[in-house]
């Protein structure tokens, strides 16, 4: 067997190159999952956030007026 065959020969059987290879796309398949979801997830988070932000200025709002008008907000 020529040289060149059989470089490619002990190539073809070594198992360390195709365990890097295989972590890499495992590692590539994380990071595209990864974005993914920030991506998605991303927009119902700032939806939340702005309902939040929105609800509680409401509520501070009602408390600012109920401190104006002397009502305590306790009912009585």
């Amino acid at each position: 067997m020529s040289k060149l065959m059989k470089g490619i020969e002990r190539f073809w059987k070594d198992e360390e190159g195709t365990e890097v290879v295989e972590w890499a796309l495992v590692g590539g398949l994380i990071v595209a999952v990864g974005a993914a979801l920030f991506v998605t997830i991303g927009g119902h988070v700032s939806t939340a956030l702005g309902y939040l932000s929105e609800q509680t200025g409401v509520a501070a709002d009602n408390v600012g007026a109920a401190a104006g008008t002397g009502d305590t907000g306790t009912g009585g």
